[in-house]
């Protein structure tokens, strides 16, 4: 096969065998002409699909000769020469038009999906965020304002313990400068009358006057009784070690961020048969316990997602038979605290 002809020689029509068809029937695999194209429909009793080539590829690894195939482990276009090569050797071949038929139906089924539903769920989806984001401001700002709030108390309490233990300290401290005061004036007395008597002593010591000498009246004794210092324990401040988890605790906390998407539909986690004629009353403690009771039915059954039969029953007194869904929670609480 001359290589300058391999565009003729690998695309021929079928019936008159001129090179460069035109079309190509998708059923019969085969290339057609303009001319052979009434011919070949004529056959009766074949079902037939001609179409127009005008979307056949040039080989990339031949560039002279055109694809008539395509390899679908290897997801690519093949020319003759390609297929003989021996490298596709196992491999499932379609028709190149064929394949190209099947991918446009995959396009318009995926542009008619886009269009109707996944555009349209997007927009919706992204329409919404803006609302969030306010939402999520809104309680940005609320919550902002609440701890402030609280911290502006905690500090106010803070002050007022501090203005409590300053004036405590300042009540100390004047009491202890009203006992000193009152020590110091009466020392400064007894000073002033003792120099007083050593003045008078010295002028008795230069005088031979008998009358006065003999009228002097010692009062050391009287003051060799000392006055006695006095003993003040001074006040000392112990601060308490600054534990900040329990500050922490104390002020508050937040809980962990949580961010879920939503389903758009339910699904189906566990299928229980709870053997009631008529399910009445549903509770849900927790995500893996479902309290349940029916229509007339006194006894209450706790299941477990995990299992399928009851794993405890209650027994409900003839007051408790109508009871609404929203009070089984509640009548639950109370019989396991009374429990406890």
């Amino acid at each position: 096969m001359d290589p300058e002809y391999s565009l003729h020689d690998v695309a021929r029509c079928h019936l008159c065998e001129s090179p460069g068809p035109q079309l190509n029937c998708i059923i019969c695999k085969e290339y057609l002409c303009k001319y052979c194209k009434e011919k070949h429909l004529s056959d009766e009793f074949k079902e037939h699909k001609v179409v127009p080539l005008k979307f056949i590829s040039k080989c990339k690894k031949h560039s002279l000769k055109i694809c008539y195939l395509f390899c679908e482990r290897c997801n690519v276009a093949l020319c003759g020469e390609c297929v003989s090569s021996g490298k596709h050797n196992d491999h499932d071949f379609a028709n190149v038009v064929e394949k190209l038929e099947n991918q446009k139906c995959v396009l318009k089924k995926d542009l008619k999906e886009l269009k109707k539903s996944i555009y349209p769920k997007y927009c919706e989806i992204v329409s919404g965020i803006p609302i969030q984001k306010a939402d999520l401001n809104k309680n940005f700002q609320k919550l902002i304002t609440a701890i402030n709030k609280h911290g502006e108390e905690m500090h106010r309490e803070i002050d007022n313990a501090m203005k409590e233990l300053k004036a405590d300290l300042f009540e100390m401290n004047s009491r202890h400068l009203t006992a000193l005061d009152w020590q110091e004036d009466k020392i400064k007395h007894s000073v002033s009358e003792i120099t007083h008597i050593i003045s008078d002593l010295n002028k008795l010591l230069k005088t031979n006057k008998m009358n006065k000498i003999c009228a002097y009246k010692s009062r050391n004794a009287e003051f060799k009784r000392y006055p006695t210092k006095l003993q003040f324990s001074l006040p000392s401040f112990t601060p308490q070690k600054i534990n900040k988890e329990q500050i922490y605790q104390q002020f508050g906390f937040l809980p962990a961020l949580s961010i879920k998407p939503l389903i758009d539909k339910p699904q189906i986690i566990a299928s229980i048969n709870t053997e009631y004629r008529g399910l009445k009353n549903v509770s849900c403690p927790s995500d893996e316990q479902i309290w349940t009771c029916g229509f007339n039915d006194i006894v209450m059954r706790l299941y477990n997602l995990q299992s399928i039969n009851p794993c405890l029953m209650l027994t409900l007194c003839s007051s408790c038979v109508n009871i609404k869904p929203a009070d089984l929670l509640i009548i639950l609480d109370h019989l396991l605290q009374k429990q406890n």
